[in-house]
């Protein structure tokens, strides 16, 4: 088994180690051996998964590739289709055991195993208090960390670097897709993780989460703080979620809840200068003061 190690969240998986290795965005999350810790998630490769009959509950198109999305008993059922191959993924209720018939030796297996693994960690950390959210995400050192949310092209990436000129002790943290999580001690933490866009930024880092803001482009830069319930479904839009498999949607939503209820969400209008990244820090830097 290769194990690796995404948001505190411990995934064992039957490949060589090689194979992850050869991948820039696994190998900062590569871990040595069980560590004397049980894995949260086992991925098992080269199992034959029977094709499901009947229409999908589910389809995505995400970068090129359709994923078809079936529940049968419980279990989650997916065909992950490329140009000239199939592969197909058998989840149990709780996604502890993910099984797929993807094999080493195929030619496009780096691509698959990249999807494969998301799909395994995004819900299997749904278990476990944690999300896979759409944001561009920065750390201080600190400890502190700020998202930025909304829809491609608004600016979140921008912001981030904003932050990276202006704001002293600043680093990006993902650029893409970060791992949100609420702990048991209550506290909410930003994580890097293996996908992270366009920008080459695979960091096993971590951040207290606290603000989120939802970017909006205006003439002026200005802050509002967002109710609960209004934030909730900000936050609802940048989640990755299977609205299919109500088990974990159920837990997705009982963590974005608690979220909401213990990190301020702004609507953050603002102009691509450096008054608006001072105008964001300024309300993480004063959170809890």
């Amino acid at each position: 088994m290769t194990f690796l190690e995404i948001a505190d969240w411990r995934m064992a998986v039957s490949c060589s180690r090689q194979l992850l290795e050869q991948t820039i965005n696994f190998k900062p999350f590569l871990r040595d051996g069980a560590e004397g810790r049980e894995a949260d998630c086992h991925v098992w490769l080269d199992r034959e998964i029977a094709p499901i009959e009947g229409e999908p509950l589910q389809k995505a198109c995400p970068d090129g590739r359709d994923i078809y999305i079936w529940e049968k008993g419980g279990d989650i059922f997916a065909d992950i289709r490329y140009v000239g191959k199939v592969c197909r993924l058998h989840a149990d209720a709780g996604w502890k055991n993910v099984e797929t018939d993807a094999r080493e030796e195929d030619a496009q297996i780096v691509q698959e195993m990249n999807d494969i693994l998301m799909l395994a960690f995004a819900y299997s950390i749904s278990f476990g208090g944690g999300v896979l959210i759409h944001s561009s995400c920065v750390g201080l050192d600190d400890g502190s960390g700020a998202a930025f949310i909304g829809h491609s092209g608004i600016g979140k990436s921008t912001h981030s670097r904003l932050w990276l000129n202006y704001v002293p002790t600043a680093r990006l943290v993902n650029d893409d897709q970060p791992a949100l999580r609420l702990m048991p001690d209550g506290k909410v933490f930003l994580f890097g993780t293996p996908w992270s866009g366009k920008t080459p930024c695979y960091r096993d880092d971590r951040a207290e989460l606290k603000g989120i803001f939802c970017m909006e482009q205006a003439p002026e830069n200005s802050l509002e703080r967002l109710v609960p319930v209004k934030a909730f479904g900000e936050l609802m839009k940048s989640t990755s979620m299977m609205r299919s498999d109500m088990a974990s949607y159920r837990k997705i939503i009982q963590t974005l809840s608690s979220v909401v209820e213990r990190v301020p969400v702004y609507r953050l209008r603002n102009r691509p200068e450096k008054e608006a990244a001072e105008l964001s820090y300024g309300a993480v830097a004063g959170h809890g003061r």
